[in-house]
């Protein structure tokens, strides 16, 4: 039972950083099993509204995601640009990253200033599409940075740019 002032309904994703993308890959499968994984780069002109802190800044990253039950695990290797990704890499290593969680509030925007209201202000944010993502800067005080995101009504995760392991085609 959640308590009355909860603004987090659940856990949606667990994301960790890494300095090699398809080096972790092969080690999450083959030591655990998951996947297969959904590999994609976003860049400019894809990825937009990009800002670090509140101020506008392009960054890129390459991630990876699969899923374990109702679990997503999404690993991220950061590529072009300033990012809170490589801060993570210089600051702690390569690691557990942030939770993707589920919010009570409405909409993005209620969303965002609740959790700044309780001292968690954006940290990062961006979109791809119509898909809104917005960290939050809650290490300090939660000990884990958090993520939200707003997708519309009957999103669909655009093809891959790889597969991994590679799936088999259908006439094989």
């Amino acid at each position: 039972m959640a308590l009355a002032s909860s603004i987090i309904t659940g856990v949606q994703q667990v994301a960790l950083v890494v300095r090699d993308l398809d080096a972790a890959l092969v080690q999450y499968t083959e030591r655990l099993g998951i996947g297969p994984w959904w590999v994609k780069v976003y860049a400019p002109p894809e990825l937009t509204n990009m800002r670090v802190r509140g101020v506008e800044t392009p960054y890129s990253m390459k991630l990876a995601i699969a899923w374990t039950g109702d679990t997503m695990w999404e690993l991220i290797e950061p590529l072009d640009g300033p990012s809170i990704y490589k801060e993570f890499l210089e600051a702690h290593g390569e690691g557990l990253h942030h939770l993707l969680v589920d919010h009570r509030e409405g909409s993005m925007e209620a969303a965002i200033a609740a959790f700044g209201r309780r001292g968690c202000p954006p940290l990062m944010e961006g979109q791809i599409g119509t898909t809104r993502f917005c960290y939050l800067e809650s290490e300090g005080p939660l000990k884990t940075t958090l993520e939200i995101v707003h997708r519309e009504p009957g999103f669909k995760r655009p093809e891959p740019d790889y597969w991994f392991p590679a799936r088999e085609s259908a006439g094989s």
